[in-house]
């Protein structure tokens, strides 16, 4: 089998578990009071995003690691209401634990997973099962934007919010359209190897970032790195050379000061790639090479805001000789049993 085949295969089915997450009637938010949202590596990535888009919408939520939980779980539980554990196996240790330390402080908790017969299950109150999304690889890829799409889904139907939920459709309408043109666009920027890839995201597009560059660090092995984009002026700036790959994650609302980011960015390397909505670029001649999201809230796109991403994590494996598929020393379930009780 080709090196890659697989996780290439899901980068590219993901529009389909979109679309099977706007016709489901299973998520839906009906959780009481202070939320906090937990998860480890990727799933952490995910309720950061969870956490922001949730205050945006006037939410009461928080997002914190899943290990926090089990260091000092009086500490990061108190005053919350309920917990949200996510995890794509339902067999993570820190997720398992923190959902039976939520449940004996008393906490009403979700879990949200792509497995059917996750242990996850036995402990929460309400889950939603995403069973469709797994994607059956060591990273995660289709399983992350379905049930970042789920969380979207739920939030908007929860604030009776029809532009949001017209949003999503419009999202899934330009879907496979866009993961072509992201993997088509990136490949061509992977053409000389980078030496690093730094990925520069905020608000909503914070823990997208996050997850793009351990997409980078997971398949590759390679040095990647994600900051907000004003972050990124104070010490990592100083870095940037023309071998390396930045990418910046637009947002209208940002869009004054990202774009001085970018053009001060383009006085160190050309190598710059912007991924944002139409509005983000009009009336003016930004440098690097433009992907343009569809013409809709820049709040709900995070499920193809991070597609790019994947393909440069994927394309830089590939063009590194390594797989994909088998990413060094990795597993799809990180096992500290002997932390559970």
């Amino acid at each position: 089998m080709q090196a890659g085949s697989v996780v290439r295969e899901v980068i590219n089915a993901q529009p389909d578990a979109w679309t099977r997450v706007l016709a489901s009637s299973q998520v839906q938010w009906d959780l009481p009071g202070r939320v906090l949202c937990v998860g480890s590596g990727t799933s952490y990535y995910l309720a950061l995003v969870v956490a922001a888009l949730g205050q945006r919408l006037g939410l009461d939520i928080t997002a914190i690691p899943a290990q926090n939980i089990i260091l000092d779980a009086e500490e990061a539980v108190t005053g919350f209401d309920s917990v949200i554990v996510i995890s794509r196996s339902g067999e993570t240790s820190e997720a398992i634990w923190s959902a039976r330390i939520a449940k004996k402080q008393g906490k009403v908790v979700l879990g949200v997973t792509c497995n059917d017969a996750a242990p996850l299950l036995q402990t929460v109150d309400r889950a939603w099962i995403l069973d469709y999304a797994h994607d059956h690889t060591v990273v995660m890829v289709r399983s992350f934007t379905s049930m970042l799409m789920a969380f979207e889904q739920a939030l908007a139907r929860h604030g009776q919010n029809a532009a949001g939920l017209a949003a999503l459709e419009g999202l899934v309408g330009h879907a496979q359209e866009f993961v072509a043109q992201a993997g088509e666009i990136v490949r061509a920027m992977m053409e000389r190897t980078p030496r690093r890839v730094y990925i520069l995201g905020a608000g909503v597009r914070h823990g997208i970032a996050l997850e793009g560059a351990l997409k980078c660090l997971e398949m590759s092995n390679e040095n990647a790195a994600a900051y907000g984009p004003l972050e990124f002026r104070h010490g990592p700036w100083g870095s940037v050379t023309d071998d390396d790959v930045v990418v910046l994650l637009g947002q209208t609302r940002y869009a004054s000061h990202e774009r001085e980011v970018l053009r001060d960015l383009s006085e160190r390397t050309q190598r710059l790639l912007t991924v944002a909505s139409p509005e983000w670029f009009r009336g003016n001649d930004d440098p690097g090479i433009h992907l343009l999201l569809p013409d809709l809230d820049d709040l709900w796109l995070g499920p193809l805001a991070v597609v790019p991403l994947q393909w440069l994590g994927y394309d830089w494996a590939i063009k590194t000789g390594r797989d994909p598929d088998a990413p060094k020393n990795l597993t799809q379930v990180v096992d500290l049993s002997y932390g559970i009780h």
